[in-house]
């Protein structure tokens, strides 16, 4: 069988949520054990350095993991090998577009071979991902075909990245000792985060009254969240303990998450993530104009209902609903919402209830198996 010749695109935008949801999907593709030829364009090496320390930014062409990684504008030298040799499938990562030198190649009037491209879209629970997924498109020349692929909650999705790391980073998890430490991981947008404290020093004396020994211990991720939620923990007068977290590789994070007890959390990957583990959380949506982002946010909480009693599941819409802004959802009210989840959390079944919505996830497929079965109908179909 012919080697596949694979081309993923990543334009980095927010920082490492694009380029970590690309990182784990070339793993997880990698692993499938099909010989695959696969390069790795990417607008910004220092995001991808960061969860990979063992990428030079200083390089315009480099290996990595076996794959080819190129920068986004690569040179006339790089761009006449793709002319040459192109990709048989291009995977175009968040709508991210084309760099223009690969545009110039595909719709040159010269260029009559058939490359197949594959729009990788943003994660979604809304019922259009359903629709949208395996949902052709055009583009302005025949023999290059586009499709979208989408990720999703449902098995009429391409499901969950599923790869080899995370999933033994959530078997090793479930094999610890449960400890007298509440864990909580705090990864999130910059907000006022006086009443997340309050609540957590609250729960924590509520839990200190059945057992002595019990402590929260909050891990604080670096980035948009940290500086604000060390402030109301400081203005708090220190509480709890946290530990202050230096950037960590994909693998390392991995680990860590799946050891917690509680999760903030925001961003793509690392929801996906949250998710899978079926530790019970709160996500912090990307905010978006007239509040579209609490759609997206009600959209997941519908498809996790089922798994939630009538009151965790709404204590749990109010916690998350409230910490995402929405203006009707009193302080008091969602202050109270979430000290009743961690209690569930520690007392009750709600972790039992996220561990059911993880399973179901995992048995909905792995993304990457999906998307190359896909391309090797593809690449059947279309003769590449």
């Amino acid at each position: 069988m012919k080697k596949i010749r694979i081309l993923i695109l990543c334009k980095v935008v927010d920082n490492f949520g694009d380029i970590g949801v690309v990182y784990r999907l070339a793993r997880a593709m990698s692993e499938q054990g099909q010989d695959l030829d696969i390069t790795i364009a990417v607008s910004d090496l220092a995001s991808f350095k960061a969860m990979a320390p063992q990428v030079d930014v200083a390089k315009d062409e480099q290996t990595f993991c076996g794959w080819n990684i190129i920068q986004w504008d690569v040179s006339d030298k790089i761009a006449k090998t793709f002319e040459e040799n192109p990709p048989q499938i291009i995977l175009e990562c968040f709508q991210c577009g084309r760099p223009d030198w690969l545009e110039n190649i595909l719709f040159a009037e010269k260029f009559t071979k058939t490359v197949q491209i594959i729009n990788i879209d943003y994660l979604t629970a809304e019922e259009y991902a359903d629709d949208f997924h395996l949902l052709k498109s055009g583009t302005r020349k025949t023999c290059i075909k586009k499709i979208n692929f989408m990720p999703g909650f449902t098995e009429k999705t391409g499901s969950l990245i599923l790869d080899n790391d995370f999933m033994e980073s959530l078997s090793k998890a479930k094999l610890e000792a449960p400890s007298d430490d509440f864990k909580v991981l705090v990864f999130s947008y910059e907000q006022d985060f006086s009443a997340i404290v309050q609540a957590l020093k609250e729960f924590q004396a509520e839990q200190k009254n059945k057992n002595a020994d019990f402590s929260v211990k909050a891990f604080v991720a670096p980035g948009r969240s940290s500086e604000p939620f060390l402030n109301a923990w400081q203005a708090e007068s220190c509480p709890f303990q946290i530990e202050r977290l230096d950037f960590l590789k994909q693998q390392e994070w991995d680990s860590l998450l799946c050891k917690m007890d509680f999760i903030f959390i925001r961003g793509e990957d690392s929801l996906s993530r949250a998710c899978l583990a079926g530790i019970p959380f709160i996500w912090r949506a990307y905010p978006q104009d007239e509040d579209y982002h609490l759609v997206k946010l009600n959209a997941l909480l519908a498809r996790m209902e089922a798994y939630l009693s009538k009151e965790d599941f709404s204590n749990l819409s109010a916690a998350w609903n409230w910490y995402n802004g929405d203006q009707n959802i009193q302080l008091a009210s969602g202050k109270n919402a979430l000290k009743a989840i961690l209690t569930a959390t520690k007392e009750c079944n709600l972790r039992d209830a996220f561990r059911g919505f993880s399973q179901n996830l995992i048995q909905n497929g792995n993304l990457a198996a999906h998307l190359l079965e896909y391309i090797d109908e593809v690449c059947k179909s279309l003769d590449l």
